[in-house]
């Protein structure tokens, strides 16, 4: 993503449709770094993330480990939570998320 183009997330939030412009991030500090990696793995059009995966996603910042569904409007909402973060909570860390498959169990 460059700093003359606006990338916009298009998700349905229960009943309706909206949308979210993602806005230019600097790669200078860790929580930028920390930010645009998780733009880039759910909201980037080349992105390989599978939406239609039943399954949870896991990420961890720091000592906290954060586990979400995986559906669009969520990770919107959690990223415009993650921006109000301060600088200090992203130092040394490295954007990694997992999605892992929810176990079914079936009733006897």
């Amino acid at each position: 993503m460059t700093k003359d183009t606006t990338l916009v997330v298009h998700y349905k939030d229960g009943w309706k449709n909206k949308e979210y412009k993602v806005p230019a991030i600097s790669n200078k500090t860790d929580k930028g770094k920390w930010l645009n990696n998780y733009v880039k793995k759910f909201f980037d059009v080349d992105s390989q993330h599978d939406f239609d995966f039943v399954g949870k996603i896991h990420l961890k910042l720091k000592t906290t480990t954060f586990t979400m569904n995986n559906n669009l409007a969520g990770l919107v909402g959690f990223f415009k939570n993650l921006k109000k973060l301060k600088q200090h909570q992203f130092v040394g860390e490295v954007f990694n998320a997992q999605l892992y498959r929810n176990n079914l169990k079936e009733a006897a």
